[in-house]
């Protein structure tokens, strides 16, 4: 075979030419590789740029820092709006709490700031604002973990944390430092920086300043010290704890050798007296005292300052008094402007990035004028009622009077009125406000977390009909209790409401959920509940985690007068600086929280709370008036909320002892009326708003809430129909399911039997609801009022039904029979004794007309009250001694 050579193909390189085209393909991808890092890398640097950027732009409004906001000396004013003339008037100027001094740094020793300057920062005038040296060297220090680090905050930097007391986390403040410091020595001298510094370190023991720490420790002003002592004051601010000469505590320090020792505060202040005095020795205005620039003190000036002994104080005197003595602060602010003052406070601290104590000395200092919504003769009104303790003459058993706090509000702007924080005069300043703390609401909790939620959802309307009685065992207790304690039945929720029947309340708020109730009450009235109310008793009795203040009750009830649409609470409109630049606003946010057909049933209901039921003394002369009490367990707090068209109120009363209260009808119910009956008398009547849409009127059954009948004529207390109005979309399209018709004995007064003769039996409507024997802790049934008119009552009456014990045992009768025609023995008595108990009065047998079940003829309706048309209402006036228990406490 001939061997030939094949050929290369021509697409395909020589060997060698392969391997150098291969380097340079690695070379290229290596090439490409590094490109693309260094593009991703310079991608990264500027996308890290552009953000650090954005972030300090996102900054300005806080990186201005206003050294007059802190050292004008100017007192800033509050105004009201006349409610005649609409005109602003001067109310008073800001008297807040100082904690500090002030001194010009002219008085101060030169000593004071020179001992600042030498061991706080030596290159204080060199640098401008930022050293950059030491804050690289604290960089570095963090990052490496080195133990024996140095700060990079210069004086500029502390100063301006001092006086704003930014203290979010560190790296932010930090930024934020560096920022502000670069930005405030383009506006301010190193003169003036130095003042601020020295007016505002903290020197221990409640001293802020020079000034307060000089007649603290030393007994004299700070113009009068001399080196030594100016050494001793700035050794403090390094450590407060560590080098205050007064505290008398022992501190265990490690010498050079290892060794430890134990030292007090005043002995290691002389140490590090020394090492200041050493330190000013050595360095000067220029930084290193060399090339020819002379040092703060000589040595043999130093040496003499360290030869000094120390003449402090005993520490006896009062830090609060020195300052209150220098700052002439007599003036007593009142209850709205205290916490007016306050709200503003938070707000600017919120806006400048300072803290709220910084806030309040700008507020002190800077020359601000608040607009605030108080209403001058509303405020005074209160004030009178709550001034006058013979008003609330009432002590506890321990011997505390009774307080109360009040918060009023305009329902359709949000605006606060007026507020009252105590019974008595206000005699001082920041005291405790009853009106703006979180207490328990008790029953007033009802309409916001249970009624207007469930309404809303439609799960009820106000006719809906529960039975008032013990929901369920509870421990192997029935549970809930009403106030009193007593069960009534089948009961309408317009009747709940009015009668404030925890049993209603429950079911009522169970058809919904505690979830669904929670939200509302949350979300569209921003009450501030916690998970842990998320359940039966806090959301429909008001046992709640930490309670609610008046504001919030205020602000939440107003949303029912202003057709369910709820508006913050707000006590100021705008807030402007000395130069007339405003620089806060304050309107309040408003959004609809319910439907307008909600607020108009709760208004309803409410209003016929204050006519019929439990606040029936809250009413007024001339005027509509809605509202809803609560009291919490063991009579220990009492509340009202009430409004009218014009202004919502609530009243808080109770002990901060929280003892129980004994009093003759509801205090805060007292306090209310006290001010809204003056606040009222020249207002005409108004009623509350009816919606255009969404309502209709129907005859319903009242123990069923089902469309009535026939059958429910011929109850025996009567016709039971009602003629109420609903939500259009909810009118029930069932017939009523509770009556049955029977034959009724009327010489037995019973159920007919076999027995009885037929001129005696008639047909008579009883209701066949069927409840769970529960008896009480004493073992005795528990019974409603309306039991006679059930048919399992009457069954047992005449031995056709077991009873069940308290132990579960039934008790079967030995035959079947009517008491006035029979011989049979029917169940034994199993009442408890009579003086325990009473057996519902055998009602007398009424004749009604019975109307065709197809078509019931409604009983005439009151044009001015269309909701519901009732019976005319017996007065109800609450218990002197109500009862109220369980887990949580039951309440009214």
């Amino acid at each position: 075979m001939e061997n030939k050579r094949r050929e290369r193909p021509a697409s395909r390189p020589p060997r060698h030419f392969k391997k150098k085209k291969q380097g340079r393909r690695v070379a290229g991808i290596m090439a490409g590789i590094f490109g693309t890092l260094l593009l991703i890398g310079v991608c990264t640097t500027v996308m890290l740029f552009v953000i650090f950027m954005q972030y300090v732009e996102s900054l300005k409004p806080v990186l201005q820092v206003d050294a007059n906001d802190y050292t004008m000396n100017l007192s800033s004013m509050i105004y009201y709006r006349d409610s005649d003339t609409g005109a602003w008037k001067e109310l008073q100027r800001v008297h807040g709490t100082e904690d500090r001094i002030w001194v010009d740094i002219q008085d101060m020793p030169e000593e004071m700031w020179q001992a600042a300057v030498a061991i706080e920062d030596e290159r204080f005038f060199l640098h401008e604002g930022v050293d950059w040296w030491r804050t690289g060297g604290a960089v570095v220090n963090m990052f490496v973990g080195m133990k024996n680090t140095f700060g990079g905050s210069t004086i500029t930097q502390q100063t301006l944390k001092n006086i704003t007391e930014d203290d979010d986390p560190y790296v932010n403040r930090k930024v934020r430092e560096i920022f502000r410091a670069l930005e405030f020595e383009k506006n301010y001298t190193k003169w003036e920086i130095l003042e601020l510094y020295l007016n505002n370190i903290y020197l221990g023991a409640g001293c802020y300043g020079v000034e307060t720490a000089a007649e603290y420790y030393f007994g004299k002003e700070v113009s009068e010290l001399n080196a030594a002592e100016c050494a001793s004051l700035i050794a403090i601010t390094n450590n407060p704890s560590r080098y205050g000469p007064m505290n008398e505590i022992e501190i265990t320090v490690t010498l050079e050798d290892g060794t430890k020792e134990i030292r007090t505060p005043r002995e290691l202040n002389k140490q590090r007296q020394e090492m200041i005095l050493t330190k000013m020795s050595e360095v000067g205005a220029d930084g290193e005292a060399k090339d020819g620039h002379e040092p703060f003190l000589t040595a043999e000036e130093a040496a003499a300052a360290k030869a000094y002994e120390l003449p402090f104080t005993d520490g006896s005197a009062d830090v609060d008094e020195i300052v209150a003595a220098a700052n002439n602060s007599t003036t007593v602010n009142d209850w709205f402007v205290e916490q007016v003052i306050k709200e503003v406070a938070r707000d600017l601290a919120e806006a400048r990035g300072v803290s709220v104590n910084a806030a309040q000395r700008m507020l002190n200092n800077g020359g601000y004028q608040i607009y605030t919504t108080m209403d001058y003769e509303i405020q005074k009104i209160a004030e009178k009622a709550y001034e006058n303790r013979a008003n609330l003459d009432v002590t506890s058993a321990g011997g505390e009077p009774l307080q109360s706090g009040i918060t009023i509000m305009d329902p359709g702007t949000g605006h606060i009125v007026a507020m009252v924080g105590c019974v008595g005069p206000k005699e001082g300043n920041l005291w405790t406000n009853y009106a703006t703390e979180q207490f328990q609401v008790g029953s007033s909790i009802k309409p916001l977390t249970c009624y207007a939620p469930t309404l809303d959802a439609g799960t009820i309307t106000p006719a809906t009909v529960f039975d008032n009685y013990p929901v369920r065992l509870l421990n192997e207790t029935p549970w809930p209790k009403n106030s009193p304690n007593t069960y009534t039945g089948r009961t309408m929720v317009s009747t709940g409401v009015q009668n404030s029947i925890n049993t209603v309340a429950v079911q009522t708020l169970e058809t919904l959920g505690y979830e669904d109730a929670y939200a509302f009450a949350t979300e569209n009235l921003h009450l501030s509940l916690v998970n842990a109310d998320m359940d039966a008793s806090p959301l429909a009795m008001g046992g709640l985690t930490y309670g609610l203040s008046t504001v919030e009750m205020t602000a939440a009830y107003s949303a029912f007068v202003n057709e369910g649409i709820y508006t913050e609470p707000v006590m100021y409109l705008e807030v402007r600086d000395a130069s007339g630049n405003t620089i806060l606003t304050n309107d309040g946010e408003s959004h609809i929280a319910m439907k307008e057909t909600t607020a108009y049933f709760i208004n309803d209901m409410l209003t016929k709370a204050v006519q019929y039921g439990t606040g029936t003394a809250a009413q007024l002369k001339n005027m509509t008036v809605a509202g809803k009490t609560g009291t919490t367990t063991d009579n220990r707090a009492r509340y009202f909320v009430g409004y009218t068209p014009y202004y919502c109120a609530a009243v808080w009363t109770g002990y901060r002892t929280n003892e129980k209260i004994s009093y003759s009808g509801n205090p805060a119910i007292t306090m209310w009326k006290l001010v809204m009956e003056e606040v009222h008398e020249n207002l005409p009547n108004k009623k509350f708003a009816v919606p255009a849409t969404g309502l209709t009127e129907v005859t319903v059954c009242r123990d069923s809430g089902l469309l009535h009948t026939g059958v429910c004529a011929s109850d025996m207390r009567g016709s039971r129909a009602i003629t109420v109005t609903v939500p259009a979309n909810l009118i029930p399209t069932e017939t009523c399911d509770v009556h049955v018709m029977k034959d009724y004995c009327t010489e037995g007064k019973c159920l007919a039997t076999a027995d009885c003769p037929a001129e005696a039996v008639k047909q008579v409507a009883f209701m066949d609801v069927d409840r769970p024997d529960y008896y009480n802790e004493n073992g005795y049934k528990i019974t409603a009022t309306d039991d006679a008119y059930t048919l399992v009552y009457r069954e047992k009456q005449i031995g056709l039904r077991p009873t069940i014990k308290a132990d579960g045992t039934k008790s079967y009768p030995n035959g079947v029979g009517c008491p006035a025609h029979s011989e049979v023995i029917w169940m034994e008595d199993e009442k408890p004794p009579e003086a325990e108990i009473e057996e519902p009065e055998e009602p007398e047998l009424q004749d009604p007309e019975i109307t065709d079940p197809e078509h019931p003829e409604p009983e005439e309706t009151d044009p001015e009250a269309p909701v519901i048309t009732e019976p005319e209402d017996p007065e109800i006036s609450e218990p002197d001694e109500p009862f109220y228990e369980d887990e949580w406490g039951a309440f009214d």
